[in-house]
């Protein structure tokens, strides 16, 4: 059987205010999964939700979601390796479970770090990679799981957001160039994707929309979104309430 790498990565991959922060990505691979992440530094990681409700409070949130995004991607049954932008310590006060290997990711924009990360693990001898995104709450091991077979049957998988971009992508060994002439600041991330497989002449399956969390309004959606687990919604509100906030 294959086993599938995991990487974790910035929110969404189209909005012009994402950021390269956070980015996670499954591979087939006999040996390990890896997930590239943005460990939960108040100021640091999801700045539009922290200018909305202080930073300590968007960092609480954003380590909830991406416990989440780990517990998901270790559930899938795979390896799992975390890839940090930065080493966790005493700023942070936060580390990865001690069932998931850590390494630093290597800097660069996003396109470029996805394609260096298929490029890696592909020259690894991955069969099998899928990036899906850190911060978003319906992610799940059946999710990965299921991008995990359409690349592995030839097509790219793609996860698309509600805003244009998207929180997965996934492609069978050797890969293709599919980042190049696609803007990652611009909300037709998606629809610039899709065009640039059209003209490689690739086909790709997409899987449901799935939201992510940027905002205050993403933060509502959330807690009224009864298809997202009640625990993960309790952890959301109490990270919300523990700074004194309040959801309005």
């Amino acid at each position: 059987g294959h086993v599938y790498r995991g990487i974790g990565m910035a929110g969404h991959m189209g909005d012009a205010r994402a950021t390269l922060k956070r980015l996670t990505i499954v591979r087939a691979d006999p040996e390990r999964n890896l997930l590239l992440v943005k460990g939960p530094v108040p100021g640091a990681v999801k700045t539009r939700l922290a200018a909305e409700v202080g930073p300590m409070a968007a960092a609480r949130i954003y380590r909830v979601l991406l416990d989440h995004t780990l517990r998901e991607a270790v559930a899938s049954g795979f390896p799992v390796t975390l890839s940090l932008a930065e080493a966790p310590g005493a700023v942070t006060r936060w580390t990865p479970p001690p069932n998931v290997a850590v390494e630093i990711q290597n800097p660069g924009d996003l396109g470029e770090r996805m394609a260096g990360c298929f490029g890696a693990h592909f020259a690894a001898r991955a069969d099998v990679v899928v990036l899906i995104g850190s911060d978003a709450p319906r992610m799940e091991a059946a999710l990965v799981k299921r991008a995990a077979r359409i690349a592995e049957w030839g097509q790219v998988a793609l996860g698309p957001a509600n805003d244009g971009g998207y929180v997965l992508v996934g492609q069978r060994a050797p890969g293709v160039a599919m980042f190049e002439e696609v803007s990652w600041s611009s909300p037709n991330t998606m629809a610039a994707t899709r065009e640039r497989l059209r003209t490689l002449g690739k086909s790709c399956e997409e899987l449901p929309p799935i939201a992510d969390v940027d905002t205050l309004a993403d933060v509502r959606a959330l807690l009224a979104d009864t298809e997202v687990g009640s625990e993960l919604r309790a952890k959301v509100m109490a990270a919300m309430s523990s700074q004194g906030r309040e959801i309005r």
